[in-house]
C-alpha cells in the first residue's frame, strides 16, 4: 500500500515537472528546462517516456511480473541509446565491413562531436559518453576499434535476444506446460469418468439383482398364495364330493330293505 501511494506522488511530481515547462509554477525556473535540453538534446524523449512508463511499472503488483517488465523498460532504454549511436558512427563512415581498416584520429573524433551536438542534437551528456568509449580505443592500443564497434553491434543483438527471444522461450515453455498440465488434466478426468461410469454401472447391476430378487420374492408369495386357494378349493370339492356319497349309499341301503309287492287285479266281465 506505501509503494502504491509512492507512485502516486511520483506521477504528481512528473505532473508538476512536465506542466512546469508550459505553465508558470512554484519552485521550478524556466531556466531549467533550458539546461536540461541541452544536456539530453533529443534524448529528452526517450528518458521521459522510461520514467513515465517505470511509475506504470511500479503499479503493478506481481513482483515476478513488475520485474520482468522493469528488465525490459531498461533493456528498451539502452537497446535505444546504443542504436543512436551506432547510427552516428554509421553517418561518420564506420560500417561493419570497413571496420578493422577505419583508423580513428582527432578529425575523425571532431567531426563526430559535431554531428553529435548539431546534427542530430543527441545533448552534451550522451555525446560525452560517447566522445569518452571512443576515447578509450586511443588510449589503449592494444585494444582496436573495431573490438568497441563489435561489442556495441554485440550488445544490441544480445538486447533483442533478451527483449524478444527469451520471453517468446518462456512464453513457449508456459504454454507447453499449460499443454501437459491440460493433457494430465483430461486424461484424470477420463479416469474419474471411467470411475463414475463403472460405480453407475455396478449401481445399475445391484439395482437389477434387487429387483429381479423382488421380483422372484413376489412370485414366490404369489405362488405360495395360488397354491393356497387351490388347497382351499380342493378342500371344498373333497369335503362336498364325501357328504355327498354317504347320502347316496343311505338310500340304497333304504331301497334294498323294501319289498315291493306286486297287486293283480281281475277284471269281470
Amino acid at each position: 500500500m506505501k509503494r502504491i501511494k509512492f507512485v502516486y506522488i511520483y506521477f504528481l511530481f512528473l505532473l508538476y515537472l512536465i506542466g512546469g515547462y508550459f505553465v508558470n509554477v512554484p519552485f521550478i525556473d524556466k531556466g531549467i528546462y533550458e539546461t536540461i535540453y541541452k544536456y539530453l538534446g533529443i534524448m529528452l524523449i526517450p528518458t521521459l517516456l522510461f520514467f513515465i512508463l517505470y511509475g506504470f511499472v511500479f503499479l503493478i503488483t506481481d513482483k515476478k511480473l513488475r520485474f520482468f517488465w522493469e528488465l525490459r523498460l531498461y533493456y528498451i532504454f539502452i537497446f535505444f541509446i546504443i542504436g543512436v549511436y551506432l547510427y552516428i558512427l554509421f553517418s561518420s563512415g564506420v560500417y561493419f565491413i570497413n571496420v578493422k581498416t577505419f583508423e580513428i584520429n582527432d578529425e575523425f573524433l571532431k567531426n563526430l562531436i559535431n554531428k553529435s551536438l548539431f546534427e542530430y542534437n543527441i545533448g552534451y551528456l550522451p555525446t560525452y559518453i560517447l566522445y569518452e568509449l571512443m576515447n578509450i580505443c586511443l588510449k589503449f592500443n592494444q585494444y582496436p576499434f573495431y573490438y568497441f564497434y563489435y561489442f556495441l553491434t554485440g550488445f544490441e543483438i544480445f538486447l533483442i535476444v533478451l527483449m524478444i527471444f527469451t520471453p517468446m522461450r518462456r512464453s513457449i515453455k508456459k504454454s507447453n506446460a499449460r499443454r501437459r498440465k491440460e493433457r494430465q488434466r483430461a486424461k484424470i478426468e477420463a479416469e474419474l469418468m471411467e470411475q463414475i461410469k463403472i460405480k453407475e454401472d455396478l449401481e445399475r447391476l445391484e439395482a437389477l439383482k434387487i429387483q429381479k430378487h423382488k421380483k422372484m420374492k413376489e412370485d414366490a408369495i404369489k405362488k405360495k398364495a395360488d397354491n393356497f386357494e387351490k388347497m382351499k378349493k380342493y378342500k371344498k370339492t373333497s369335503r362336498k364330493k364325501s357328504n355327498e356319497k354317504p347320502l347316496g349309499e343311505e338310500i340304497q341301503n333304504r331301497m334294498g330293505k323294501v319289498v315291493l309287492q306286486k297287486t293283480v287285479t281281475i277284471e269281470e266281465d
